[in-house]
């Protein structure tokens, strides 16, 4: 799906179609969420807040639910009254200190409700946290809520910025593929996706070890045994690894917005339409584990590959000697 900054009505209807439960980084608001009441001003802070305390996520104000999942549009809001300035204008004047890069996406409704609207409000994690609000106490998600820190909590966050924040993306130049008519049944071409990591911090790193793993039934028949397996969604899946260490005096520090290329993934397509995964895993000094997954998929000889928020771990912790 993409990502929520640039939703419209027909992914909002889908969201609650499938059922897209609430969690850490998703929650969903009644139209009576945005008024303005001080009362509700103060809650307004307080649950962005605590998206930008914890891991960033999503606010739907307009979505209706019942035990956590969405079950369908509430009635909109006049955009004259409760407008996206105007939400913009709460959350910065009700949060201390002033939220970094908050997205708010005004969608219109058609149908009966044509005229109204609803609001995507997309809120990053902050380096810059932690953020007060207007009670003058500090919230974090916490399951399905915005629960408030406990003081170590606090002072935690606080060190974000003196704590690396590494990332692995995955790449790929080319969304074209090429078939081979005259194998049966027919194969895409293999191709290269880049492997680049990224600081998200002003902390530079000079040490630090990443993996990323390759989908095994992205290697063909040809490979040999994979050497690792991952959980994801309750399976488990077979995996080739890659582990590198980054040393400062082999390698240039980490430093904030500057990528770096780790290497080369090569795969050989299937020609079902997929998906497969790209997963990657990261660790440094002062930092928690960092990990994330790229979901790759076939589309009419279209190649995708983006980010996704499903959560996966090792079946087994090992990292070879490098």
């Amino acid at each position: 799906m993409k990502n929520s900054w640039l939703w419209d009505e027909v992914d909002i209807k889908s969201l609650i179609a499938n059922g897209v439960q609430e969690s850490l980084t998703l929650d969903y608001k009644r139209c009576d969420s945005l008024q303005k009441s001080e009362g509700k001003k103060r809650e307004i802070s307080k649950d962005v807040s605590a998206f930008a305390n914890s891991a960033g996520g999503t606010i739907v104000y307009g979505v209706e639910e019942d035990k956590h999942l969405p079950t369908g549009i509430d009635m909109g809001y006049d955009p004259h009254d409760i407008s996206k300035e105007w939400l913009e204008q709460v959350i910065n004047s009700t949060i201390e200190r002033r939220i970094d890069s908050i997205q708010i996406k005004e969608i219109s409704l058609s149908g009966p409700k044509a005229g109204k609207s609803i609001y995507v409000v997309h809120i990053p994690q902050s380096l810059r946290a932690p953020h007060m609000a207007a009670d003058n106490r500090f919230y974090k998600r916490f399951n399905f809520e915005s629960v408030a820190m406990e003081e170590y909590e606090v002072r935690d966050v606080a060190r974000r910025l003196a704590a690396p924040d590494l990332y692995i993306a995955f790449r790929h130049e080319g969304t074209t593929l090429v078939i081979d008519p005259s194998s049966e049944p027919p194969r895409y071409q293999a191709i290269t996706v880049q492997a680049v990591v990224g600081n998200k911090s002003p902390a530079a790193t000079v040490f630090s070890l990443f993996t990323w793993c390759v989908d095994a039934r992205l290697r063909g028949g040809t490979s040999p045994k994979p050497d690792n397996s991952v959980l994801i969604d309750g399976k488990s899946r077979p995996v080739f690894s890659t582990v590198m260490e980054w040393r400062g005096t082999l390698r240039l520090p980490i430093w904030e917005a500057i990528v770096y290329r780790l290497g080369d993934v090569s795969i050989s397509l299937p020609t079902s339409s997929g998906p497969y995964y790209l997963f990657w895993e990261a660790h440094a000094p002062e930092m928690q584990r960092k990990a994330g997954v790229y979901r790759l998929g076939i589309d009419k000889a279209v190649l995708t590959l983006q980010e996704d928020r499903l959560d996966w771990g090792f079946e087994k912790e090992v990292y070879r000697q490098v």
